[in-house]
């Protein structure tokens, strides 16, 4: 198996306290982009299966104010992936490749042959393209690639899981719970089932927390043992007041160092396996909060989207 750890330089989030700086760093960040070529440059290391295969897109729909959802129809039956991976997705007039994870587990494309993906609008061009021109019945290519990835082992007790996501960086963690969620229907798993699995998730807005329902019903299936919690870094004023109202699985403001403690401390700190995936500053203040708190860095599996 390859190493679950992927690299990616990526995008940091700017303040807007400061205008005149926040422009000049997009621009010196704009400019470092570019000169890390596109995403089949940045990822050109990473595993890529061989297997190109034509897809159909057959539902798209408003996951949030900045997120759309595709549904793609996969023709080629060789085609397969392990949960967490991506995409390399071929749009036809759009000179550059997407790459894009899949929400969807890989049993879903086992029995249906489908694939779902969740895109963030930006001005990138396949990006832009799925926003904007991308409709029912338009045909794309698609290539599997990736090397953050997580098989469930069979007839093996597996130990606690922490999954800590950002924005987008959902789409991953979402499909290794997923699969997880099909593994453990498999009687003879049970058994096997982590004592604690724990999601931490946040996005600036509420509305950006993307697919609340599907995760919040994972409790109520087979990962009994699962836990999440949501937090919001960008509160409306005028929601302030309510914040008492919103529920124990909601947190206002920024994910901190005593959340991670609390989720790590309900698990045994040498076997717990961490999953992160998010914009870079994120990925690497978790990083380094879990190296401080003594989980085992070969532990710890991070993916950076930028």
């Amino acid at each position: 198996m390859k190493s679950l750890a992927m690299k990616y330089p990526g995008l940091p989030g700017l303040s807007l306290h400061k205008p005149k700086l926040a422009i000049q760093l997009c621009l010196k960040r704009k400019l470092e982009i570019l000169s890390m070529g596109g995403h089949t440059e940045r990822t050109k290391i990473n595993y890529r299966q061989n297997v190109m295969s034509g897809a159909t897109v057959i539902e798209r729909k408003i996951l949030s104010p900045t997120v759309i959802g595709i549904k793609l129809m996969v023709e080629d039956h060789s085609l397969a992936f392990f949960s967490g991976q991506w995409v390399d997705l071929f749009i036809p007039n759009v000179n550059q490749v997407g790459g894009f994870s899949m929400c969807s587990p890989p049993s879903l494309l086992e029995q249906s042959q489908q694939i779902d993906l969740a895109i963030k609008k930006s001005s990138w061009p396949p990006a832009q393209w799925v926003h904007t021109n991308c409709k029912v019945g338009d045909k794309v290519q698609i290539r599997v690639g990736g090397d953050f990835y997580y098989i469930p082992p069979s007839n093996v007790p597996i130990p606690d899981m922490i999954f800590i996501a950002g924005g987008v960086g959902i789409n991953p963690l979402l499909s290794i719970l997923l699969q997880l969620k099909h593994h453990f229907q498999i009687p003879t798993n049970e058994k096997y089932l982590p004592k604690n699995i724990t999601l931490l998730y946040s996005a600036k807005q509420k509305e950006e927390l993307l697919f609340q329902d599907t995760i919040s019903e994972l409790k109520h299936g087979p990962l009994k043992s699962f836990d999440c919690r949501f937090f919001v870094t960008r509160l409306p004023a005028s929601e302030n007041d309510q914040s008492g109202q919103r529920g124990s699985q909601f947190r206002d403001g920024r994910l901190m160092e005593k959340d991670l403690r609390l989720a790590i401390n309900k698990s045994d700190i040498d076997t717990v396996i961490c999953f992160i995936c998010g914009p870079p500053p994120m990925t690497d203040a978790i990083h380094s909060q879990l190296i401080k708190m003594e989980v085992p860095a070969k532990q710890i599996k991070y993916e950076k989207w930028w």
